[in-house]
């Protein structure tokens, strides 16, 4: 069954369907024909031979008698011929309409599934290498129709998500091409060096050393976002706990260039990877910090809310342009490349982000203005 055809599969389940409705009909004509006519007129033949054979009528002679007896057989005879001729007219008009309608059900569904066809011939001409391609002649509003709009979608995410693949793959060339260049080129200025001295020597193990640093990083930020396995989410603890040892943690840069941060935290507990959520929140209270201006200010809020922990971090930092808020969770997207790469980092940190939250049940939001200040908030189920 499963190596038959559409067509030819919806055609013997319909013809199965046709030829018992067909066979139940015909049974019940022959079935009518037996009750309503043939019974009767048998009956009222027979009832009127007995009458006959039971008259006593002084003018009848007995050949007359007999001659009546004889007609009255002989119409018995007519009537069970003509239900034998029915009954075969019958059967032989129940095979042409079952092969007439067997037939038809074939031609109808061929036609039925003419779209299917046209779909399924569209679909085996788009690869990898033309998914701008769309379906576009199927316009109705059936079935076939939310088929075809389906695809459609589907193939929009999918050349969404080859077009982030070879952008990705890009990036990710850039960030270590760009040390690795850094280091080529200092091993080379030695070379050319005829008594290079200690001090170049120093030099350019600071300059490699800075350089392995950063391929290290980008390489644990890249195996970071990759690893998928489901972590340990069962930890408990205080988020006060947590932000005052990020605080902490980032005072040197605080005084660096003179950033206040203010805690107000009305969640007290929280259930997840205590570690993975101490790297989300470190992430964005040090972009907070990275990107704002001297003297500036960061706030932390926490509140409670429709059953989630909804926890703000606003800076009054330099602001992200509202047509790039869509890409900063991007890897390696940075808005200001030159003074992002100047402040550090690999461009995967607010990516790792989003994938530690989602991993959570959780979602991150950002409200941000030019040189007024950016909010993210995170929302985590309690």
């Amino acid at each position: 069954m499963n190596n038959l055809t559409l067509r030819m599969r919806l055609t013997l389940l319909t013809g199965c369907i046709f030829v018992v409705v067909t066979i139940l009909l015909t049974l019940l004509s022959i079935y009518s024909a037996e009750e309503k006519i043939v019974q009767p007129i048998t009956k009222t033949i027979l009832n009127q031979e007995k009458r006959l054979h039971q008259e006593i009528v002084e003018e009848t002679t007995v050949e007359n008698k007999m001659s009546q007896g004889i007609v009255s057989h002989i119409e018995v005879t007519d009537v069970r011929e003509a239900k034998e001729k029915f009954i075969n007219q019958s059967l032989i008009g129940m095979l042409i309409i079952i092969i007439a309608g067997i037939a038809t059900i074939y031609a109808v569904a061929g036609r039925a599934l003419k779209p299917v066809n046209v779909l399924s011939q569209k679909i085996e001409n788009i690869s990898e290498h033309n998914l701008s391609q769309r379906i576009e002649d199927i316009s109705t509003k059936d079935e076939m129709g939310d088929l075809a709009a389906a695809f459609n979608h589907m193939l929009d995410r999918l050349e969404k998500s080859f077009l982030y693949q070879k952008s990705f793959a890009a990036n990710a060339a850039h960030e270590l091409k760009t040390p690795l260049t850094t280091m080529k080129a200092g091993i080379q200025v030695l070379k050319l060096e005829k008594s290079p001295t200690v001090e170049d020597y120093k030099e350019n193990l600071e300059v490699t050393e800075q350089c392995t640093q950063r391929l290290i990083q980008v390489v644990n930020d890249l195996l970071t976002l990759a690893y998928e396995q489901t972590e340990h989410f069962s930890d408990d603890f205080e988020l006060k706990a947590m932000f005052d040892a990020i605080t902490q943690e980032l005072q040197p840069l605080c005084i660096e260039k003179s950033i206040t941060i203010s805690v107000d935290m009305d969640v007290k507990t929280i259930t997840g990877n205590q570690t993975l959520l101490y790297r989300v929140f470190f992430n964005m209270i040090e972009n907070a910090i990275k990107y704002n201006h001297k003297n500036g200010i960061v706030e932390i809020h926490g509140r409670v809310s429709n059953r989630a922990a909804h926890i703000s971090i606003t800076d009054s930092g330099i602001g992200i342009p509202k047509d790039q808020l869509h890409y900063i969770f991007e890897p390696f997207y940075r808005v200001d490349h030159s003074r992002a790469r100047g402040l550090g980092g690999s461009g995967l940190g607010l990516s790792i982000v989003r994938t530690i939250v989602e991993k959570h049940q959780g979602k991150i939001n950002v409200n941000s203005t030019l040189n007024v200040g950016t909010t993210f908030e995170v929302v985590l189920p309690m």
